[in-house]
């Protein structure tokens, strides 16, 4: 009896360290083998509290219009492969119910489908529209971003790789820098400025 408690404790241990240790390499794959998306953000609902240790995004190239898109369902599971347009932001190429083979492609379902104006389209769930981040350094990029997305003038992307089903967020940059590079030079900024005084 001993003897089985204890081959199941370290089946139990096994497994916590195994499913997120896969989880990291399956990430990690990704990251290096999959392809660059820059995914062009645009506002939230401003009533949407922040979250605490990370920035809740929107992206704009979330759906893909078809002349007709009654044949599609809300929730169907879908294959979305995604090209860029003239100025380098992603865009869904295309959408497909089985897996396409040797092309960087997003597993998803479908969010919803409209078809009740000359506006015929297919939503779809992207599942990184959250920015992980230092809890120190959350608030202030919440802020940051929020700050770029009321300012049509300024420019806020989320860097994706895409693989083969799944994706992952690098990195949100804001008019051509990091997020976290211009919180640590406003940081930086303000430590010397209460350094001189």
């Amino acid at each position: 009896m001993k003897k089985a408690i204890l081959i199941l404790f370290v089946v139990m241990c096994l497994a916590q360290w195994m499913v997120p240790g896969k989880m990291i390499y399956d990430s990690e794959e990704i990251i290096a083998g999959g392809s660059v998306y820059k995914f062009k953000t645009e506002p939230i609902d401003p009533s949407d509290p922040f979250r605490g240790k990370y920035i809740t995004l929107r992206f704009e190239a979330d759906h893909i219009e078809f002349e007709d898109s009654t044949d599609w369902q809300s929730g169907e599971e879908i294959f979305v492969t995604f090209t860029t347009d003239s100025l380098g932001f992603a865009k869904a190429e295309n959408v497909y119910r089985s897996e396409p083979v040797g092309v960087s492609h997003l597993h998803t379902t479908v969010s919803y489908v409209n078809n009740y104006s000359d506006d015929h389209r297919i939503v779809f769930n992207l599942p990184f529209d959250r920015y992980y981040l230092e809890e120190s350094k959350a608030s202030q990029a919440e802020q940051l971003y929020w700050k770029a997305q009321q300012d049509s003038a300024q420019v806020a992307y989320g860097l994706v790789r895409i693989g083969l089903g799944q994706a992952v967020l690098t990195d949100v940059i804001v008019n051509g820098k990091p997020i976290i590079e211009i919180i640590n030079e406003i940081n930086e900024n303000n430590d010397e400025a209460f350094d001189a005084n």
